[in-house]
């Protein structure tokens, strides 16, 4: 901040000298610069990207960027107002500028409300909440699948495992075993 400070003329000398309102002033005149400055790496996005959809995506999102910024460039003051006291020296017919600055006065603008807003938030909600749930699920799923990987970890079995090991980790293969044997099932799973 010393440095916007400086920018703009003003030296504390390392003491903290503003007053609220001078600080309010170099907000507004520090801040819009700051951000002016702000910019979108576009192509540093692109090189991320590796599907043609994807780029051709952000390459429309930077085209509605562009306009968006020439608007509000455009836009950016609020319009000169009019000088009706020029007008009532050049028009010559009398009573008529007064008439024009009358009705001016009573116009008023709409304000621009964002109907739309509600419902965005509304499903922006809906999208998290599901994000959030699948989270949830997926923790889950996770917590499963690691006990699974450990339970078939400690019931692997090898070259050295025997017959009685194998039938206290799997009882049910000992009945299949004697009734194939009993079947004379000798190369059923085979």
């Amino acid at each position: 901040t010393t440095t916007a400070l400086y920018s703009i003329g003003i030296h504390t000398h390392g003491r903290n000298t503003l007053s609220d309102g001078t600080m309010n002033t170099l907000r507004r005149a520090v801040v819009p610069r700051a951000l002016a400055h702000r910019s979108i790496d576009w192509s540093n996005l692109a090189t991320k990207l590796s599907s043609d959809s994807a780029k051709a995506e952000v390459s429309r999102l930077r085209a509605t960027y562009g306009e968006i910024q020439a608007l509000a460039n455009t836009y950016s003051s609020a319009p000169t107002p009019i000088d009706f006291a020029s007008y009532k020296a050049k028009v010559s017919t009398p009573g008529i500028v007064e008439k024009f600055e009358a009705e001016y006065k009573t116009v008023s603008f709409p304000k621009a409300v964002a109907e739309e807003l509600a419902e965005i938030k509304e499903q922006h909600a809906a999208m998290l909440s599901e994000a959030e749930q699948s989270v949830e699920d997926s923790k889950a799923r996770i917590v499963a699948l690691t006990d699974l990987v450990a339970a078939m970890e400690s019931n692997q079995v090898g070259y050295h495992t025997t017959l009685e090991q194998l039938y206290e980790l799997y009882p049910d293969l000992e009945a299949e075993i004697e009734a194939e044997i009993e079947a004379h099932e000798w190369g059923k799973d085979i």
